[in-house]
């Protein structure tokens, strides 16, 4: 697995588009999982322990940390205003692509859009793990 990784929900709209607009703005330099794949729900178990599934809000995810929310949106922001990883980073990264076949919540309306902007700016997590 190529670090860093974004695990997003890959079933809603509006974050799906997220995880896009952030494909764009770091050229594919970051793994993008969504929860909802075989592949996500394979990563998130060696992440996340006793029963945890990080459901409730996308993921930015190190060698040794996940971070959450609030929390994975300041470390992302500091990933790509990083010259050192956008510009000197040798790694290859799968071609990301996002699925989109299904959408079970109001996510396409404003509300939605709100709603979920929001809860990345007041929810938080930080989780240690052992890769």
């Amino acid at each position: 697995m190529n670090y860093p990784v974004l695990i997003y929900d890959n079933i809603c709209t509006s974050c799906t588009g997220y995880a896009k607009y952030v494909n764009i703005l770091v050229d594919g330099k970051i793994t993008m999982l969504g929860h909802y794949t075989p592949q996500g729900k394979k990563f998130k178990k060696q992440i996340f322990s006793d029963g945890y599934e990080g459901l409730d809000m996308s993921w930015f995810v190190t060698p040794t940390t996940a971070y959450g929310g609030r929390e994975g949106l300041i470390q992302l922001l500091r990933y790509i205003f990083s010259l050192c990883n956008l510009i000197a980073d040798s790694k290859t990264y799968p071609e990301n692509k996002f699925n989109l076949t299904e959408c079970t919540t109001d996510c396409r309306t404003g509300k939605g859009v709100m709603i979920r902007s929001c809860s990345i700016l007041t929810e938080g997590k930080v989780i240690k793990y052992v890769s």
